[in-house]
Order: C-alpha cells, then structure tokens, then sequence
C-alpha cells in the first residue's frame, strides 16, 4: 500500500512544480496581455512578488518530488534556502499591495485604469501564494482528500513548505523529525 500510496502522491505532487515554473513566464504575459501593454511601476512590484512566489513554489515542489523519489539529499539545504525567502517574499509582498493601493490614491502614477487592474490582481495573487506556500494550504480542488476536508469544516491545513520548515527547525534545535 505505501508504494502505491508514494506512486499516488508522485503522480499528484510532479505536475506542480513544473506548472509553477511555467507560470513565472505565463502569469506576467497574460497580465501584460490583459493590460494592453501599458503596465507601469505600481504594477511592477505587486508582478514582481508573484514572480518571486512562483519561483519559491516552483523549487519547492521540484524538490518534494525529488525528495520523494529518494534522490532528495540536497532536500533539507533547500529548504533553509526557502526559509530564508519567507521575509523577504513577505517584504515584496506588502510593497507589492502599497504599490497597488498607490495606484488608485494617485491615479497619475499609473498608466491607467488596465495597468491599476493589473497591479491589484498581481497583488491579491502575491498573497495568496504566500499564505499558501508560507502557512495554510489553500489549493484544495486536486485532491478528493482535501476537498472533503475543507468541506466537513476542518479548515485548512499547514501547507506542505509549512510543514517541511517546521520539521528542518525541529531537527535543527534537535527535537525529533
């Protein structure tokens, strides 16, 4: 049961970091496409924390699935290296909604009402892959498991990065795993 169970979770788990990766280039084409071109520099910022997110989740995921095919052993150095990331991630991220906000107090710094759009999706995205790689799973539709979970109540849960933070601290204050 275990093999199949790890074959299951691979199957799930390998099509994300490759997804995240892609979107590091989809997600700001798509938005400078819905943008006409004309994004400034409050939109700049809030792409540039999404960017970073992605790229964050995109080696995340990478090395989970390594992990989990037991070629993993830089695992844990990665982690710490993302674990490094969360302030900064963080940083850029509340920069990224001031930026955003900016936007609509002071209609002139902006290249208009598509590039004030853009800058406010870029910047609710920017949170929300924070939340989700940093403290709570909020991706719940490519799992029966949490889907039902999320339904009966229970909230959601740590997020996978969460987890895998808390467990390289434990060890490094050397509690058990």
């Amino acid at each position: 049961m275990a093999a199949k169970t790890r074959a299951d979770l691979l199957k799930r788990l390998d099509p994300y970091w490759k997804m995240e990766a892609a979107n590091v280039l989809l997600v700001p084409a798509f938005l400078v496409w819905l943008a006409d071109g004309k994004v400034g520099w409050i939109t700049l910022v809030p792409l540039a924390a999404t960017v970073l997110l992605l790229v964050i989740g995109a080696l995340y995921w990478w090395g989970k699935v390594r992990q989990l095919r037991g070629a993993g052993s830089g695992f844990p150095a990665l982690l710490r290296r993302l674990g490094a990331w969360k302030t900064p991630a963080l940083v850029l991220t509340l920069a990224g909604c001031a930026t955003a906000l900016a936007g609509w107090w002071v209609p002139a710094w902006s290249a208009g009402l598509a590039d004030r759009n853009v800058a406010t999706v870029c910047a609710v995205l920017a949170v929300l892959e924070y939340v989700n790689y940093y403290h709570r799973q909020l991706q719940h539709f490519d799992s029966r498991e949490d889907f039902r979970r999320l339904l009966s109540g229970k909230g959601f849960r740590r997020s996978w990065l969460a987890r895998d933070l808390q467990g390289i601290a434990r060890n490094a204050r050397g509690g058990a795993a």
